[in-house]
């Protein structure tokens, strides 16, 4: 047998990843749904991996700007190849969110000269509201936007997911909000035209309309971030992911909003039955004395002369 390619190792990680959301969805909605009720009911699951969701380390946060520290030693956030152009997708609606791979493997990665690892793209998937007013994960000075998009990237080091989730410096996840407005986010257009087509829970192998680069999905000065460390934002919440929460958030338009909100959910939560695919994200989780960097100086800020410059903390 031929050995295996990085770039086919790649695309089987993604497609297991795929596929064990898939499975999740089918084994039923009763072991975990959003809510208020439902949330607070996470830490007690009886998952098969380990549940780390009572833990301390976990996101999302509330990141108050003035609580948090200039690393310089962290330096930008470097996206490798995300020019790649993204022609075939795996489009998964798992009934908690919609998520998105590249069905034929990728080379696309992010690092930073204080990140231990560089982090190879797996897929990225999205958390919205029934309303513009509220639809984040993270909230930053207590303001949530309209939509939070989660690039998940995988230490090279460790290969898989699986394996991943076992170290404090097995993920980085960069978080993009975007903010409603009048003005579409074009490079969201395609990804918007098929979710058209799947409004029910499942898997859809497409081929955009427009070839899609991930550089495109990101907002302006994308290299600077918030940077601390905490955990997936659903079960089982491991706490494996150095986050990376960019400054500045993307655009997106209502029209395009609404074909997240018109997915379903073939019904799971208490009453069993369908309804709409909105408010799939966590509260914001207590910081445990962690602490919050950035990777960029305010310059004006007398704050600044606490700055520090170290790696990542893992």
């Amino acid at each position: 047998m031929p050995p295996i390619s990085s770039e086919q190792k790649c695309c089987l990680t993604a497609w297991l990843w795929c596929w064990l959301m898939l499975l999740s969805a089918c084994r039923g909605h009763s072991h975990w749904h959003y809510g208020t009720k439902g949330v607070q009911e996470w830490p007690q699951l009886d998952l098969n991996a380990e549940n780390q969701c009572g833990g301390d380390f976990q996101s999302p946060i509330d990141i108050d700007t003035r609580a948090t520290i200039y690393n310089g030693f962290l330096g930008p956030l470097q996206y490798v190849n995300y020019t790649e152009r993204l022609r075939h997708a795996n489009i998964v609606n798992n009934g908690h969110t919609v998520m998105v791979s590249p069905d034929r493997g990728s080379r696309a990665a992010v690092t930073a000269r204080g990140l231990p690892g560089v982090y190879k793209f797996l897929q990225f998937h999205f958390h919205w509201g029934a309303s513009s007013a509220e639809g984040t994960e993270h909230l930053v000075n207590g303001r949530p936007f309209a939509m939070e998009m989660h690039l998940v990237h995988i230490n090279t080091r460790y290969g898989t997911a699986e394996e991943a989730y076992k170290h404090p410096d097995g993920l980085v996840v960069v978080g993009v909000f975007f903010e409603a407005g009048r003005r579409g986010n074009r490079a969201l257009n395609s990804l918007v035209k098929a979710l058209r087509h799947m409004h029910e829970e499942h898997t859809l192998k497409v081929r955009l309309s427009k070839p899609l680069a991930l550089e495109d999905l990101l907002p302006r000065d994308a290299q600077q971030a918030y940077i601390y460390r905490g955990s997936l934002t659903t079960p089982p919440c491991s706490e494996a992911v150095i986050w990376a929460v960019l400054r500045n958030p993307a655009k997106i338009s209502e029209a395009q909003l609404e074909a997240f909100r018109e997915l379903e959910v073939e019904g799971g939560d208490e009453d069993h039955q369908a309804h709409h695919l909105v408010d799939n994200f966590r509260p914001p989780m207590p910081l445990h004395g962690r602490k919050v960097f950035r990777n960029f100086d305010y310059r004006e800020r007398e704050n600044d002369d606490y700055a520090v410059k170290t790696q990542m903390p893992v």
